[in-house]
Parts: C-alpha cells; sequence; structure tokens
C-alpha cells in the first residue's frame, strides 16, 4: 500500500543538477547534429538559414516535451516509497538518454531533408 507522502512546494532549490545538464545536451543535440550534417555535405548560407531556425524549434519542443513528462511522473512518484522513487528517479534518467538519442536523430534527419530539398 503507498505511504501518504506530503507533496513539496517548493521543487526547485537554485541549484544546477544533473537534469540540468541533461536538457541543456537535449536542446543542443539536434543542433549539434544538422550543423555537423550541412558541414559535411558542403553547406552553403541558404541551407543553414533554414536548418538553424529548425532545430532551435525541436531542441525546445524535446526539451519541453522532456521536462512536462518527467515532472507528471515524478509528482505523481512522490506519494509511494523512497524505493519507488528511486526506481521512477531512474526511469527518467533512461527517457532523458533517449530523449538525447531521439534529439541526435532527428537533427539528422533535418539536416538531409534540408540538403534534398534547399539548394546551396
Amino acid at each position: 500500500m503507498p505511504e501518504t507522502k506530503a507533496v513539496s512546494e517548493n521543487t526547485g532549490s537554485g541549484q544546477v543538477t544533473l537534469t540540468h545538464l541533461l536538457f541543456g545536451i537535449a536542446f543542443c543535440m539536434p543542433i549539434g547534429m544538422a550543423l555537423t550534417e550541412l558541414k559535411h555535405s558542403g553547406g552553403g548560407m541558404l541551407r543553414y538559414l533554414v536548418a538553424a531556425p529548425s532545430t532551435l524549434v525541436l531542441g525546445a519542443l524535446i526539451v519541453t516535451l522532456d521536462w512536462k513528462l518527467g515532472r507528471a511522473i515524478w509528482v505523481r512518484c512522490q506519494r509511494y516509497s523512497n524505493k519507488a522513487q528511486n526506481t521512477a528517479a531512474i526511469a527518467l534518467f533512461a527517457l532523458q538518454l533517449f530523449w538525447i538519442v531521439i534529439g541526435a536523430i532527428s537533427g539528422f534527419k533535418l539536416a538531409t531533408l534540408v540538403i534534398e530539398h534547399v539548394p546551396r
């Protein structure tokens, strides 16, 4: 039976955590992959002008989805035991790694799409 615990209203301690670092990596991964692929293919100013804002939006979307999903799961798990909370924390860590991989793949795919359809 789940234990009844009070959910803390002050979830932010003002410190940078591993979660913030992983959010930053997830945000930058589509940008880095797309720009690297564009540079490798020969680039072109128009391609960079199309890809850069698109990957910024993609990175922001990934971080927003990751944040909202992680927060919903974490708030829901606060009323359970410490063992269940530790399991949820490990699952959320794995989920953030998953989002980093998704960001890399989507940045690469976006770059190939831009390379195919936008002239140099």
